[in-house]
This record gives C-alpha cells, structure tokens and sequence, in this order.
C-alpha cells in the first residue's frame, strides 16, 4: 500500500511544484509591474483610496478582479472547446495574467484592512501554513531547485533583454 500511495503521489507532486514555480514566476513578475504603474500619480490616487478601505469594502475590493476575469477565463475555455484553441488560449492566459496581477496588487493594498476580520486572518494563516510546507518540502528536491534556478535565470536575461531595447 505504502508503494502505491509513493507512486500515485510522485505525479501530484511534480504538478505542484510545476504549478508552484509557474504561479511564483507569475505573482513575481505581475507584482513588480503593477508596482511601477502605482508611481503614475493617478494609479497612486486610487491605490490610496484602496488602501485606506474599512475591512468589508476591503473585501469587496479584493474579490473584484476574481469576479471580472473568470467570465473571460470562461469565453477563453469556451473558445477552446469549440476549436479555436489559439484564441482562448490567448484570451485565458491574458485574464490569468491580468488577474493575478489585479489580484496581487489589491491584496497588497488591502491585506491590513483583510487581516482585521477574525475569518480571513484564521483562513490566510492556514492558507499560508500549508504554502510554507509544500515549498519546504519542494525546496529539498534538487530538480525543483535546478528548475527555479532556470526561471530565476530567464526572467532576468528577458528583463535585460527590455532593458536594452529600452
């Protein structure tokens, strides 16, 4: 049994760390991005109205880009399905990619004001207690290193590579 339960978990495993480094690569890259749009002075305008929210608007407000992008996530898989796999694969990633950068941006903005209700204090604690043991139990896997590493390496040469053209 306990060879069966190894093997069937081999799989998961890998898949959680792929998804791990791609979802870390993504919140990295689209957290910086929005940083730098924050220094346009009317982004910063409304960043600190964002910020300065009472905990229940400050909830509003962080479930407002989940709630905007999954209808384009679903035209995205819907497209899809029904053969135009280069669109809605276009049109998922973009919503996936404008998400996760909304998302990361508001959450940094309101994570004060969120962390005031007692329910999503105690959820993003147990939330972040199993993060923090998968990565610990990821980061001990030589391949997972030597793949973060890679990712490390070609965001920075894409980055340079802007940086140039620039």
């Amino acid at each position: 049994m306990q060879k069966l339960i190894r093997l069937l978990l081999k799989p998961v495993s890998w898949l959680a760390a792929f998804v791990f480094l791609i979802e870390e690569a993504i919140w990295d890259w689209t957290a910086a991005l929005m940083a730098s749009l924050g220094a346009m002075r009317l982004v910063h305008a409304i960043e600190n109205r964002i910020a300065a929210f009472p905990p229940r608007w400050a909830f509003v407000t962080f479930l407002l880009p989940g709630s905007i992008l999954i209808p384009a996530k679903i035209i995205g898989l819907h497209a899809i399905t029904t053969g135009h796999l280069l669109l809605g694969s276009g049109i998922f990633l973009l919503a996936k990619l404008l998400g996760m950068a909304l998302f990361s941006r508001i959450f940094n903005l309101t994570r004060p004001a969120l962390m005031q209700l007692a329910w999503f204090a105690r959820l993003y604690e147990a939330v972040m207690y199993y993060r923090n043991r998968i990565h610990a139990y990821l980061d001990n896997w030589p391949a997972y290193q030597r793949v973060k590493l890679h990712i490390k390496t070609l965001g920075a040469s894409i980055k340079s590579s802007f940086k140039r053209k620039a």
